[in-house]
């Protein structure tokens, strides 16, 4: 199993939930496993991930304004953050299928980002 390298703009500097999304999705993509960020394939998990690393910013006043727009987005314009959440959601749709999950979650975020960079 070869080690993750980070990207080099990441070395001092906060680095953005979105940003981190990016980074997952592109190693997996790439043939990373989930496992190597998350410990095992768990939507809920991955939740959880989201959730610590955007309040982990927050908590060190770094305010993680980007994943906030990106939720707002997804709620607003796709139409995919019900109240009972993305993940229940999207395992729902997949018949329990929590790598599709995150897959498609995942590829949201990428969507979201390409449209900033319009």
């Amino acid at each position: 199993m070869s080690k993750l390298q980070t990207p080099r703009d990441w070395e001092g500097r906060a680095v953005s939930t979105v940003d981190l999304l990016l980074f997952i999705r592109e190693q997996v993509n790439e043939g990373a496993i989930l496992e190597m960020f998350l410990g095992s394939v768990n939507a809920h998990a991955m939740r959880a991930f989201i959730e610590g690393s955007s309040m982990a910013l927050q908590y060190n006043g770094l305010p993680d304004r980007e994943f906030q727009d990106f939720i707002v987005w997804l709620r607003d314009v796709k139409r995919e953050w019900p109240e009972d959440g993305w993940v229940k959601k999207y395992l729902r749709e997949l018949g329990g299928d929590h790598a599709a999950a995150i897959k498609k979650f995942l590829d949201f975020v990428a969507e979201f980002a390409a449209t900033r960079k319009r």
